[in-house]
Order: C-alpha cells, then structure tokens, then sequence
C-alpha cells in the first residue's frame, strides 16, 4: 500500500473512532485489513481522537489513552478534570481506560497506546493489573520511524504493588472477576421502600450496588459503588478501583461519570440529578464526605443518596 493511501486508510480508522468509546473486535479486524497496518499502528491513528473526547477543565491538556482488549475490541480513554475540585479527584487518560474495560467486562489489557508518557501515579494504577507483566505500553511521538514499545517493568522498575501488601497472594487482581456478598441495611431498605416509585433511582440503586459488588477493594476490603442519574433519565455506574498505594486510585464517584461518557448520559457534569453512593456501614475507608462534595461542585441542586450494605 502507498504511503498515501495507508494515509488515508488511518485517516478512515481514526474517523471511525470519532465520538466513540469502543470498537468491537470484529469492526477492529476489518479496519486493520483495510488499511494494512500493524495494530500499534491501528492504536496509535486513533489517539487524537481520544484527546478529543477529554474535559480538562482546568489545565487545558488533553491526553488520549487507546487499549486493545483480549477480546480484540479497542478501548479509548481520556482525561477528566473537575473544576472546583482538589486536582486529586481528576480521572487520568490511563484510568479512564481501565474503568472503561470494567464496564465491559474485558478481562485482559494487551497493548496501550498513550499520547504521553504515563505519569508516576498511573504507572503505579496499572500495577494492580493481573496482566500488568503482559501489557505492551506503545509510545508513538518520539521522532522514531517505528512505534517504541515497553513493558511495565521498564516504566517502573523495582515497583511496589499488590504482593507487597496483599494478605491473600491468590486474590483476584484488577480486570479479574471480583465478587463482593453485599446486602442492604434495614436503614437502606427502608429508603428504598419509601421511594419505590422513583424507577430511575431504583434503577440507580440496584446499579450501585451491582458496581459495588464488582468492585476493587482487596486491600480495605471496602467495596463500594456509584450510580448517576441524569437529566436524560440514563444511569450510569462505575466501582472502586484501589491501588497498593492508596492515592493512585479511583474513586467510585469518578468510575460512575466514566460509565456516564461512555454510556453517552453525561454530555456535561451539570446533566447529573442524583448520585448514589453503596458502601459499607462502618467502613474504616468511606466516600460519602468526599462525594458529596464533588457533586456539590457539579451542581448545587444534585442530590446524594448513600445507600449502606453489610458484608454476608
């Protein structure tokens, strides 16, 4: 193929990336066939695409993150800033990703291309991977004629993470099933039962806590969910992701507006009517302080419900 019409042909593959948050594996195969590329190539044409989507309210800098799944799907990811808000609670390119593979149930991360090199904090989150040693970090800016590729063990070298601080070195690492036994508190059923005739928050209750049973939390052993209503009458949730070392994790709040972009809910933070926060009573690591306060920040009008559960 001639260098122009390969150009064109990625011009194609990142067309049909435009406004999207996956591609199905089977679209994947015939893009690439199309266009006659190696797939880090195929990964690395869709990554300003995947900067488009990002909101960086705050510094204005987009990153795009572009994984391919084990089951031949294309993920895409991009970064989050939350105005108002400690720069903490922004989502990373890199985690937008790895929420994104969980709301599909993708259960192994084989490549990432990245429109910058991983910052510390998401090198450390991609620790928690069960793939982490198989992942093929794929960098394509550099001046070189080929895409340079890495491996975890060179972006982090001598790394600390979750068999430093795991009690059960055969639990289930993130991207594997988790399954957390939960069931709601008299308290909880109680709020359910007073609003059941509220489907959309029933439907974001029960959404909650499905997020919070799936979610990750070996370490705590804290699980917790959010749901998000919005002004569309859509729900979208998202899971606790933890990392070894504590900071470099994702709130559930910030897994629930991932599931909102790409659930296509939450064209805008302000479009949230209603959070739903599942936790465990007495947690010794709870969320409803800080949730309350990013919500406050989306809109003064948003409405937090937490939802208690205890372990079975």
């Amino acid at each position: 193929m001639t260098g122009t019409t390969q150009t064109d042909a990625l011009q194609q593959i990142a067309a049909a990336a435009r406004g999207r948050f996956v591609i199905p594996a089977e679209e994947v195969r015939q893009l690439q066939q199309a266009a006659g590329c190696s797939m880090d190539t195929l990964l690395l044409s869709i990554l300003d695409e995947a900067a488009q989507e990002a909101r960086p309210l705050i510094s204005n800098y987009k990153v795009g993150a572009v994984g391919l799944g084990g089951s031949g799907a294309v993920y895409i990811g991009c970064n989050l800033e939350m105005p108002g808000n400690a720069l903490n609670q922004s989502v990373h390119g890199e985690q937008f990703l790895l929420a994104n593979l969980l709301l599909h149930q993708e259960r192994v991360l084989q490549s990432l291309a990245i429109s910058a090199a991983p910052c510390g904090h998401c090198r450390q989150f991609y620790s928690e991977l069960a793939c982490a040693d198989r992942v093929r970090f794929v960098f394509g800016y550099r001046g070189h004629d080929e895409p340079e590729v890495f491996g975890l063990a060179q972006l982090l070298p001598a790394r600390f993470g979750p068999l430093d601080l795991l009690e059960d070195p055969s639990a289930p690492l993130l991207l594997e099933q988790q399954q957390h036994s939960l069931a709601w508190t008299a308290a909880a059923q109680e709020v359910l039962q007073q609003r059941g005739n509220d489907q959309g928050f029933q439907r974001a209750a029960e959404a909650a806590l499905q997020a919070a049973r799936a979610s990750y939390s070996p370490y705590t052993h804290c699980p917790s969910g959010v749901a998000l209503v919005t002004s569309s009458s859509g729900v979208a949730a998202g899971g606790y992701i933890e990392s070894a070392a504590h900071n470099p994790g994702l709130p559930p709040l910030q897994a629930a507006v991932v599931g909102g972009i790409v659930g296509g809910c939450l064209p805008s933070y302000d479009q949230i009517l209603e959070v739903v926060l599942v936790e465990v009573l007495a947690a010794p690591v709870q969320h409803a302080r800080i949730t309350k306060a990013v919500a406050a920040s989306f809109s003064e009008d948003v409405r937090v419900t937490v939802l208690h559960v205890t372990r079975q």
